[in-house]
Parts: structure tokens; C-alpha cells; sequence
């Protein structure tokens, strides 16, 4: 049995002993397959099985933790998507929003009916705090860019410390829940959060730059949202050609009657000009080489870190 299929299983079993009606289950194991499709199979699972493998633990060790962090994500990315009116093909955006909170709501608990399955006390404890604060972060995080939204711009070092709290605050906290069932000293569980962080960071610079030309199914231009495209464009051009920028945005909020194909062939001229995929790919590519460099000073066998390596490559 090879590791999604143990994973499902774990999922099964759980979703069996919740007591909650068939129609229910149906809806979340489908919502599941939905989300695969986005972000691969179990993919916050995985993430925190190869750390708890890296560190010395085994599977069996790290699956309540995995099982957890996938169904967390799951829930973050559902109420994500209903705040911010993004990805209206998901299954989730097709339902009333009040069922979809709902749901979400049991998803997240259920992410900590697996999560109470530990049964090494110390480890429950830490791993239901890194989950915690991983969630406090993430409603910060959310709460100051709704914000954000209504300010003209803000800064780099603004729209970085929304990402770290949001998207690296759930990549290093399955990197961290991993260390902490693998048993790891703090040292070495705070340097995979380090390192967890990084990858979060990196998935975010570019979910942005393909997500700022989407407006089909994202809301970021439409909405004015300050990912890392429109924060560098609003910082180099100049006064014209930025009211050039919040021009178009107002007419992708109109709709498609009056952003067409001249409109984003105007705001792809704006991007490609001033550099924007230029600055995008050097700022990714910085924090790849950061992250390979945490993993260069971590003090595990190269043989226990080749599916980290593989993470980067």
C-alpha cells in the first residue's frame, strides 16, 4: 500500500466514526477529489509525511498529523475561496455560501478529531499548537488584506509579511508538525518550519504572477488585490501608465463587456514593458536558493532529505 492509498484509508476510516450522515461524507470526499486537482493528491499530507520521515519518524508516526493538515488546508482553502469570490468552477462555490461555511466548519473539525488520535502526549500538545497559531496567523493574514484592498498600494515588505502569515504559515506549519511526530529537537523543527516557510513563499509568487492575467476565475485585478504583479507595478510606473493600471482594473470589475481582448492586450503590454516577469522570476528564484540553503544546514542524513531536495528542485 503506497502512501495516498494509506492516507485515503486513514481519511475513510475517519469520516466512518464521525457520525455524520452519508450525504455529508459524500459532499467531502468529493470536495476532496476536487481540490486533488488543484494541488495534487494529498499534497499537505505528503509534505508533512516526508518531514516526519526526514527527521526519523515513520508513517505510521505522522499520518494523524498528515490526515489533520490536509483537512485543515481543505477548509482554509474553501472559506479562502468564499471570501474572496475566487474559483467559481469548485464544487464549493457552486452551493449556497452558507452551506459551504458550514461544511468548511466540519472539515476543520474534523481536522482536529484526527489530530486527537495521537497518542504521544507531548506530541498532541505541540501539534495542536503550531496548528492553532497556524490558524490565528491565517485569519490575520486574510484580515489585513481585505484591507489592503482599499489602499492605493502598499509595500513589498507589506505584501511579504500577508504571504508569510498565510501561504507560509501553512507550508511551515506541515513542515513543523512533521519534525514534531518524527521527534526532532526544537532546533531542528524550527529550521524545517524555516524551510517550510520558504516553499510557501514560493508556491504564492507564483499562484500570483499566473493568477493576476486570469480574471476568468480569480478576482485579483478585479478586486485590486495586492499580490506581489500589482504591488511591483504600482511601485515602478509612473503617475500615467498607474492610472493606466487602475483603469483597467475598474473595467475587469465591470465585466468582460468592457474588459476585452484590447483591454488585456493593454494590461499585458503593461506587465511584459515594465518588467513584472523579470521581477517575479528573480524573486522566486531567490527564495528556491534560500530554501536550498536551509536544507544544506540541516543535520539529517542526505538520504533522509532527497524528497525535501526533490521539493526545490
Amino acid at each position: 500500500m503506497n502512501m495516498d492509498q494509506v492516507i485515503a484509508k486513514e481519511i475513510k476510516l475517519l469520516l466512518t466514526i464521525s457520525g455524520l450522515s452519508k450525504g455529508v461524507v459524500s459532499i467531502i470526499n468529493s470536495w476532496l477529489d476536487s481540490n486533488f486537482k488543484i494541488n495534487g493528491r494529498y499534497g499537505w499530507a505528503q509534505l508533512t509525511l516526508i518531514t516526519c520521515e526526514g527527521t526519523g519518524g515513520t508513517l505510521e508516526t505522522g499520518l494523524q498529523g498528515a490526515v489533520a493538515m490536509e483537512l485543515y488546508a481543505l477548509a482554509a482553502d474553501i472559506l479562502d475561496d468564499i471570501q474572496d469570490q475566487d474559483n467559481n468552477d469548485l464544487p464549493w462555490r457552486k452551493v449556497p455560501p452558507a452551506q459551504a461555511i458550514n461544511l468548511a466548519t466540519c472539515i476543520l473539525v474534523l481536522s482536529y478529531k484526527a489530530l486527537s488520535t495521537i497518542s504521544n502526549r507531548r506530541h498532541f500538545e505541540d501539534v495542536s499548537n503550531v496548528l492553532n497559531q497556524m490558524g490565528l496567523q491565517a485569519c490575520d493574514g486574510q484580515f489585513q488584506e481585505f484591507l489592503n484592498d482599499g489602499k492605493e498600494k502598499i509595500s513589498l515588505e507589506e505584501y511579504f509579511e500577508i504571504i508569510k502569515k498565510k501561504s507560509g504559515g501553512l507550508t511551515a506549519s506541515a513542515c513543523k508538525i512533521g519534525a514534531i511526530l518524527g521527534d526532532a529537537e526544537q532546533t531542528l523543527v524550527n529550521q524545517l518550519g524555516k524551510f517550510g516557510l520558504t516553499l510557501g513563499l514560493m508556491s504564492q509568487i507564483k499562484n500570483d504572477f499566473h493568477d493576476f492575467l486570469n480574471i476568468e476565475t480569480k478576482s485579483d485585478l478585479v478586486k485590486g488585490r495586492k499580490t506581489l504583479p500589482f504591488v511591483y507595478l504600482l511601485y515602478v510606473l509612473n503617475e500615467i501608465k498607474a492610472e493606466e493600471l487602475k483603469r483597467l482594473s475598474s473595467l475587469a470589475s465591470i465585466g468582460p463587456d468592457q474588459f476585452g481582448p484590447k483591454e488585456r492586450g493593454q494590461l499585458r503590454e503593461l506587465v511584459v514593458n515594465e518588467g513584472t516577469i523579470h521581477y517575479c522570476s528573480v524573486i522566486y528564484e531567490m527564495y528556491k536558493q534560500r530554501a536550498k540553503d536551509i536544507l544544506d544546514g540541516i543535520p539529517i542524513p542526505e538520504k533522509r532529505k532527497e524528497k525535501l531536495i526533490q521539493l526545490v528542485r
